[in-house]
């Protein structure tokens, strides 16, 4: 019962904020709520993935698995933060500032894809077999990178293009974009091995992170519609934003509650 309220809670939540935002009605304080409560998930995704790290020893690849989701979910709200100073603002940001920002926001990317990988390749690691077979898994593999290529695709293009144009302040959206592409695409050996394991106690931070990816491929196609898509401007992207992330805490939970339990059934 507990693994299934861990499930429960991102939707929850989501379904609360959709609430608030309508009854703030698109007023001043709209803004500030929006700002506070991405910097609020984007603590719970840090402290899910620590408590995840802090059930393994030195060493173990699931331990430095999720101190690379933790290190890059550090590394993102520190830009947020940053964000918020006024030498940091667009309209006051010099050189030195942008340079940082992007720094960040690269970091985080390349740190939140390391960790996907090696979560993706656990199952080979432990020799799991995926359901399907090779031709199965494959098919799927296909689906979700097209799936990833038409969502995340343009906006990497755009970045690119805009890079080679001398615009370097649009290097993070292009490095953000294909990295992306990158951990979309990772989705499959980690749904694979959530279905393979189905029933037991590690399917569910596996299954977890997988929502959390998928609610990030949601986030990429929200973050893409034209403002006039949505209605009166409501802010879709954050509510994928926000289920991103609390799919990657209550996963890093599932993983601290399933070793625990394992301990205590073994001892």
């Amino acid at each position: 019962m507990r693994f299934r309220w861990l499930a429960v809670f991102p939707l929850l939540y989501a379904a609360v904020f959709i609430a608030i935002v309508w009854w703030l009605g698109g007023g001043e304080a709209l803004g500030p709520f929006i700002i506070g409560q991405r910097l609020l998930v984007r603590l719970l995704a840090i402290a899910g993935c620590f408590l995840a790290v802090s059930v393994f020893a030195r060493g173990d690849h699931l331990r430095t698995a999720w101190l690379w989701l933790g290190s890059g979910a550090v590394a993102i709200l520190s830009r947020d933060l940053l964000r918020l100073l006024p030498l940091f603002q667009p309209a006051n940001a010099g050189p030195g500032a942008l340079v940082i920002l992007s720094g960040l926001g690269i970091l985080s990317n390349v740190a939140l894809l390391a960790g996907v990988w090696m979560l993706a390749r656990s199952w080979k690691m432990a020799a799991i077999s995926l359901p399907g077979g090779r031709y199965g898994a494959l098919a799927v593999a296909l689906i979700t990178a097209v799936l990833a290529l038409a969502v995340a695709g343009p906006g990497a293009l755009k970045g690119a293009r805009a890079v080679a144009g001398g615009d370097w302040s649009s290097l993070i959206l292009c490095v953000s974009a294909v990295v992306d592409i990158l951990s979309l695409c990772l989705i499959t050996p980690l749904l694979l091995t959530a279905v393979s394991l189905r029933g037991g106690l590690f399917s569910w931070p596996w299954g977890l992170i997988t929502a959390s990816q998928l609610s990030w491929l949601l986030y990429d196609a929200a973050a893409a519609l034209a403002p006039s898509l949505t209605p009166g401007g409501f802010p879709l992207a954050e509510v994928f934003r926000g289920l991103a992330q609390n799919y990657l805490f209550v996963a890093g939970l599932a993983q601290l509650f399933a070793i625990r339990q394992v301990r205590r059934s073994a001892g």
